[in-house]
């Protein structure tokens, strides 16, 4: 417990960093470049995270290679190196220069994830996987607010200055936490590692990658108009469509210190929270006013919580069978994909289709995601003879 939360520190600080100021990246342009384009604040917006899907899996492979102590520092570095050049800009070329630093360098999910595999397993380490996201989402909920009185006092880019303090902060918290000593066996060297990795490990890992794909491309294909969405339902107020927007989120954070589960197999838990996820998002998709956006909301949440429990505990099982820092340096970049190009066919089905459109493709891409968790536990069982020979 004491590791733990150790590195949910450390990961809150990051997180509350990383998610807090894209947000406000409009207000940051006008202050450093008046003149920019509208478009540039939605590319920047994006960048980081694309950066940080580019580099994900090469930096898990070194992090099997050479300690996965020492990638979380270089995380919380690469990520304070960042907003640090970001925010003494003097020019928007340096900053864009902060901001591929940023996610090229940064990624400390993956880099905490991989961590905590070398200090559990199993069950102990899928609910610290939880956990993580349960500091994400705190992030999510926390920063955007408090950063956003610190720009209504006049505070702009120079705030990415001093947020860069923060995973610093969380620098110093991890370099107290135990080194890890990565057992040979279970540590292929990056030439072998395919090679190393049984076939049906690897038929599995590709099963479960592509559930994930489809879940945040569901979960992230919602959020761009959101607040447009809620205000063609009539909802007048903005603080309004901001705690329907957050809720789900609230609901995680509610839900998951209690929840207790009879099995550790993933698929059932999975397959529940994405037909939830299914049914509330293709029902928002119909609704033609606000007022069952509240339970409607509610029970998303719920969805996206056993989601997300249930792949923790898919990649948790899978951490135990192949290298922790790879494996999750790939279950990063993949939510980071996912995450760019539900930002970018929310744009075009918007402007193509209304506002309804992104949560009708969202509903579909969880059934989608559910199929494929049928399909992986088929896949798994056919091999399992093989497996007991």
């Amino acid at each position: 417990m004491r590791v733990l939360g150790a590195v949910l520190t450390a990961h809150y600080l990051a997180a509350f960093t990383a998610l807090g100021m894209p947000v406000f990246m409009p207000r940051v342009l006008a202050q450093l470049a008046p003149g920019a384009p509208d478009w540039l604040a939605g590319t920047l917006y994006v960048l980081p995270t694309i950066c940080t899907a580019l580099t994900a899996s090469a930096w898990g492979r070194l992090a099997d290679r050479h300690g996965r102590k020492l990638s979380l520092m270089r995380a919380q570095l690469g990520l304070a190196c960042g907003f640090a050049i970001a925010g003494a800009a003097p020019n928007l070329a340096l900053f864009v220069l902060g901001l591929i630093i940023q996610g090229a360098c940064g990624g400390s999910l993956a880099a905490a994830n991989a961590y905590l595999a070398t200090q559990s397993s199993g069950q102990a380490l899928s609910r610290a996987l939880d956990w993580t996201q349960f500091s994400a989402r705190l992030a999510m909920l926390t920063a955007p607010a408090l950063l956003g009185v610190a720009i209504d006092h006049g505070l702009g880019q120079g705030l990415y200055g001093y947020l860069a303090l923060l995973p610093l902060l969380g620098l110093l918290v991890t370099m107290m936490l135990p080194a890890d000593t990565p057992a040979p066996a279970r540590q292929p060297s990056s030439a072998r590692a395919d090679t190393a990795t049984p076939a049906p490990l690897r038929h599995e890992l590709t099963g479960w990658l592509a559930v994930q794909f489809l879940y945040y491309f569901a979960v992230v294909v919602t959020f761009p108009y959101f607040v447009a969405y809620c205000r063609a339902l009539g909802v007048a107020s903005d603080s309004v469509a901001g705690m329907l927007y957050s809720l789900p989120h609230l609901v995680y954070l509610l839900i998951l210190p209690g929840l207790r589960a009879r099995s550790s197999a993933p698929q059932p838990i999975l397959l529940c929270g994405l037909g939830l996820l299914a049914a509330t998002s293709l029902l928002q998709a119909a609704s033609t006013h606000a007022t069952a956006l509240i339970p409607l909301r509610a029970v998303y949440g719920l969805g996206m919580t056993l989601a997300i429990v249930g792949l923790n505990r898919a990649f948790a099982d899978c951490a135990a069978r192949a290298p922790a820092g790879r494996l999750f340096g790939r279950f990063d970049a993949c939510g980071k994909w996912a995450g760019a190009l539900g930002g970018i066919a929310a744009g075009a089905l918007v402007h193509r289709y209304g506002l309804g459109t992104p949560f009708l493709i969202a509903g579909l891409s969880a059934l989608a995601a559910a199929t494929l968790v049928l399909i992986s536990t088929r896949q798994r069982q056919s091999y399992a003879p093989a497996d007991d020979a």
